[in-house]
């Protein structure tokens, strides 16, 4: 059974209590850790490979991969627009085939996120992972479904106005601690969120079914 509260770090595994994000080339799971896989739209590059698309799909299927990502949209660093879709599209079509939820980089590309969401009307849960924007952005995100997680760097309107069935927690590159993290989330939220963010993770990656 997993406890679960941080759930995107690229710090190296072992991280009992959090979901490490890998690369397909970097997946070499160790006991007991979970991870996320995917291709980012930093690296839309390497998609150009038939290799590295058998890596990740080989990984999807591995039971401690919970969660296929981070991909997404960068209008910023990713690359051409056109291919960032292309793959982000076809890690949306493996999410789905493999039945574990899509972590989500999005750099001012919501419009695009969403629209791509409602053509496709997934049956995976999605994530926008480091949240970071305005409280608009983040009800246009989860009135469309979408989740989002905060490190510990974030817009306190944004935490305030998230209903926390849609909120997670995470690390990402910080040396912050996840509890610190949470406790910062807490005190925005009135209320101790270990316990909720833990069934959030819990009930996001399906970890009890």
């Amino acid at each position: 059974m997993y406890t679960i509260l941080d759930i995107h770090t690229h710090h190296p595994a072992p991280q009992p209590n959090a979901v490490v994000c890998v690369s397909p080339d970097d997946f070499n799971p160790i006991e007991n850790q979970l991870y996320s896989v995917g291709i980012h739209p930093w690296k839309t590059a390497d998609a150009l490979s038939d290799d590295i698309w058998e890596k990740l799909e080989a990984a999807a299927e591995h039971p401690q991969v919970v969660a296929i990502g981070e991909c997404g949209i960068d209008k910023i660093q990713g690359g051409p627009l056109f291919r960032q879709m292309q793959v982000m599209r076809r890690q949306i079509e493996l999410s789905e085939k493999v039945g574990k939820p899509l972590i989500i980089h999005n750099v001012h590309a919501q419009d695009i996120i969403i629209g791509v969401k409602k053509d496709l009307n997934p049956t995976q849960p999605w994530l926008v992972h480091g949240f970071r924007g305005k409280p608009t952005i983040a009800k246009m995100l989860t009135d469309t479904g979408i989740w989002l997680s905060f490190n510990d760097k974030f817009n306190d309107m944004s935490v305030t106005e998230t209903p926390i069935q849609f909120m997670l927690a995470e690390t990402d590159e910080s040396e912050t601690p996840i509890a610190d993290i949470i406790t910062k989330l807490s005190s925005l939220k009135g209320e101790d969120l270990t316990a909720t963010i833990s069934e959030n993770v819990a009930r996001f990656l399906s970890l009890n079914s």
